[in-house]
């Protein structure tokens, strides 16, 4: 190996070594947050006390009945002078806490220079890195041929778990879809039965309401469902969504012919539609657990290919050695 991988090397055990020694100040800067915010909380309540005793002492230096009592009885008048006492002592220990809380941000500042330090080493290493690989990635030898492969197996990894991800969206947007389309038909259906027993055109008009949204619902399955199949094509199971539409006649004689004929046809096809979404929806259920487990296991086997990869990258290459 020559002298730029030698450097590259020292470069990311000198970095490591920094990011090491930066950790103990991270860790001390975040000890100091936490001691400033609980500090912070005991000030907040203890000015929250000092409130409610000057209110208090206010009532019995007043002129009200609590006031006159106060200047009336001896009694009243004890009860004032121990409010007074209990307010001087209570705003000292306020002044105290705000003094002790006061220092505490002090050392968090004081310690938030050298945390950020650690930031700025990580950046530097993961930089090293990126170089240590497009240079591997160069060498025709077996050092650079299995870094190609860990990175064809982590690529290959990223894109099924990538499109994993798209359907599993794609047919959780179809099942709200029909879940909508459902609650339509049970509205329209239930306006159905008033048409059965009578029901007039507002029973009507409210019926057909509810199929238009239906409708609606059902062409925003479709379209999930098609991306779906588009995005994952060794995934497809066929889902079926009902069709809703009516025939303009069917529509036209439930409004202006309207009869029990009419009415018993349109609630029949209601009756399909509902047949139809729950089938859909138990399809669809099915095809979401199979989908999220493999999106499961897929990123967790990039999470351990994206590991070997850097695993590799991080070991020193043989030949070199570090100070």
């Amino acid at each position: 190996m020559g002298k730029t991988w030698q450097e590259l090397e020292q470069q990311l055990a000198d970095t490591r070594a920094g990011i090491a020694a930066a950790q103990g100040a991270e860790d001390a800067w975040k000890e100091a947050r936490s001691r400033h915010e609980a500090l912070e909380q005991e000030s907040r309540r203890a000015w929250d006390y000092v409130l409610l005793l000057s209110g208090q002492l206010e009532e019995l230096e007043g002129w009200g009945p609590s006031g006159l009592h106060a200047r009336l009885t001896r009694q009243g008048r004890e009860a004032r002078a121990e409010c007074r006492t209990l307010l001087e002592r209570e705003r000292a220990s306020y002044e105290e806490k705000r003094r002790v809380q006061e220092e505490a941000r002090e050392e968090m500042e004081r310690l938030a220079g050298p945390a950020e330090e650690r930031t700025r080493l990580e950046r530097r290493y993961e930089e090293i890195l990126r170089k240590k690989a497009d240079l591997l990635r160069e060498d025709p030898g077996e050092l650079g041929e299995r870094l190609r492969t860990l990175e064809r197996e982590r690529n290959a990894l990223y894109t099924l778990e990538r499109e994993l991800s798209r359907a599993l969206s794609a047919a959780q947007s179809a099942r709200a879809s029909i879940r909508r389309m459902s609650g339509s038909l049970d509205h329209a259906r239930n306006w159905g039965t008033v048409d059965l027993l009578g029901g007039g055109l507002l029973s009507t008009m409210a019926k057909h309401d509810h199929l238009d949204d239906a409708q609606h619902a059902a062409q925003s399955a479709r379209y999930a469902l098609e991306r779906l199949r588009s995005q994952m094509t060794a995934l497809q199971k066929a889902v079926h969504v009902p069709q809703v539409e009516l025939s303009s006649f069917a529509v036209f004689a439930d409004y202006w012919m309207d009869g029990l004929f009419a009415d018993w046809y349109v609630q029949s096809r209601i009756k399909e539609a509902q047949a139809g979404t729950a089938q859909a929806l138990s399809k669809l259920g099915g095809l979401i657990s199979a989908l999220g487990n493999q999106q499961r296991k897929a990123a967790g086997r990039l999470r351990s290919a994206e590991g070997a990869r850097r695993l590799f990258l991080e070991e020193p290459l043989p030949g070199t050695q570090t100070e």
